[in-house]
């Protein structure tokens, strides 16, 4: 990656993480780093970590997606960015000391446009209305898109024993993805990922 390139891909996440913190009523400061793989990485220094993280890392996760699809939308060579908060990267939690500002915080009360999940009654493009299951079944698409473009599984939201069978049903005749859902009880979110070829 040449400098030059580098730096114009730097100010393009840095404009559109500003922007999306805006909207969110977030505040921060980026520090970007170049990584191996074709991937940037992206530190952030916030006084809002709680909100940021959000619950189990949803909400940084949700960012990060909702990011890579802003950054990469006309340009599919463009790098995957990855952040990074307070021990945060990747979607995993690093060991933190006891009371650490931001843990267990509730996430912030409205979640990144674009990745949250979608109520009945929601519009869509061009003002028409999509079901519940059309809802849920375009999410699913959009997040096996993902997936398929970067490698990196995807967790989606939790959401009840319905919901996720609608996903598990979109996605079953795809047959580069795997879907399965993780975590106890009713409420469980659904991990979206490359088929191995062993699976096929």
């Amino acid at each position: 990656m040449s400098e030059a390139n580098f730096e114009e891909q730097k100010k393009r996440i840095v404009d559109t993480l500003s922007t999306m913190f805006g909207y969110l009523g977030l505040t921060g400061e980026f520090r970007l780093e170049s990584k191996p793989n074709n991937r940037i990485g992206v530190k952030i220094s916030s006084g809002d970590v709680g909100r940021i993280i959000g619950r189990r890392g949803q909400t940084l996760e949700s960012l990060q997606l909702v990011l890579n699809r802003i950054v990469g939308k006309d340009d599919k060579e463009f790098p995957l960015v990855l952040l990074d908060i307070d021990g945060y990267a990747d979607g995993e939690r690093a060991p933190r000391k006891e009371g650490a500002e931001g843990e267990d915080q509730p996430e912030s009360n409205r979640p990144a446009r674009g990745f949250r999940r979608r109520e009945r009654g929601d519009r869509e493009e061009g003002g028409q209305r999509l079901s519940s299951r059309e809802q849920l079944e375009r999410q699913a698409q959009d997040a096996a898109k993902e997936v398929k473009r970067w490698g990196d599984p995807i967790k989606l939201p939790e959401m009840n024993a319905h919901d996720r069978r609608i996903i598990h049903l979109a996605l079953k005749e795809d047959p580069e993805v795997v879907t399965e859902s993780e975590g106890e009880g009713p409420m469980r979110q659904v991990v979206i990922s490359l088929k191995k070829q062993d699976q096929e």
